[in-house]
């Protein structure tokens, strides 16, 4: 089943080509497409430029991961916090030393987003930015109350005829969730985002596979966290990478033109895709 969104690294370890192009039916214009770029280029300088530096987000993290690792062997270990620190005190002052720059770092990090975000000029450009994603939408023809959902895009490999998750250099998830707005007419069930529309025919769908396998999902994109309100059903954990962890996936089959493909999306989209494809 080919993967809608997969990238297929079987005899070329350095494609980048997303699958599915075959239906995308529609394109911002280059006009929408040149001033998306630009907005969206001054947001993310905004975004840099609210963060510390490069060297200090390090030292913050390492600070934290030092701090966790000391804090939870400590705890396992089976003695006292006594006799442990009559054993062993350079562990204790190093946790504390680790803890006490990470919450400095943490308050220079906050203290320094605030002063650049919470400004004229960078509620502008975020504006500007909501302004030019609303011109696009309305573009695609994408109606108002289309619900957002997170598809699921990985990299792999073909390995006696079946679908390997390959993971490339230092990433430490499985799969992107890039998110999609969802919506259907009489003919086709749509997902747009701000590069385009892709349209797949009502017709054409063929089934629903779950599959209970637990997968590392790169990030969150909802307000509601994923523990949660309506999330909290779907026993999600995120890690020290931020990756959020997902216990089952699923699989909207499609039959295009003879050919066996796959949209796969997290756990916690079903209700929304079951409200789409009833």
């Amino acid at each position: 089943m080919k993967p809608f969104l997969g990238i297929d690294l079987t005899l070329n370890k350095k494609n980048d080509q997303f699958n599915g192009n075959e239906f995308l039916v529609q394109k911002p214009s280059s006009a929408l497409s040149e001033s998306l770029e630009a907005s969206t280029d001054k947001a993310e300088k905004t975004i840099e430029k609210s963060k510390l530096p490069l060297p200090f987000r390090i030292v913050k993290s390492m600070c934290g991961i030092v701090a966790l690792l000391i804090a939870g062997g400590i705890l396992k270990a089976d003695v006292s916090l006594a006799e442990g620190y009559n054993n062993a005190p350079w562990l204790f002052w190093t946790a504390g030393i680790c803890v006490l720059l990470w919450l400095i770092l943490w308050l220079c990090s906050n203290r320094k987003a605030k002063s650049v975000l919470d400004t004229d000029e960078s509620t502008q450009t975020f504006s500007h930015l909501d302004g030019v994603a609303h011109a696009v939408y309305s573009e695609l023809a994408v109606p108002d109350d289309a619900k957002d959902i997170d598809i699921l895009s990985f990299f792999y490999k073909i390995k006696d005829g079946e679908i390997k998750v390959q993971e490339k250099g230092m990433q430490v998830f499985q799969y992107f969730n890039p998110e999609f707005k969802i919506f259907t007419d009489e003919e086709n069930l749509y997902l747009a985002n701000l590069e385009g529309k892709y349209a797949f025919p009502l017709s054409s769908i063929v089934k629903l596979h779950t599959v209970e396998k637990h997968i590392r999902i790169a990030g969150w994109n909802k307000e509601e966290p994923c523990d949660k309100g309506i999330y909290k059903q779907y026993k999600l954990t995120t890690d020290n990478y931020g990756c959020i962890h997902c216990k089952q996936y699923y699989i909207l089959e499609i039959n295009h033109q003879g050919e066996s493909c796959g949209i796969y999306f997290p756990s916690y989209e079903l209700p929304t895709l079951e409200e789409c494809t009833k």
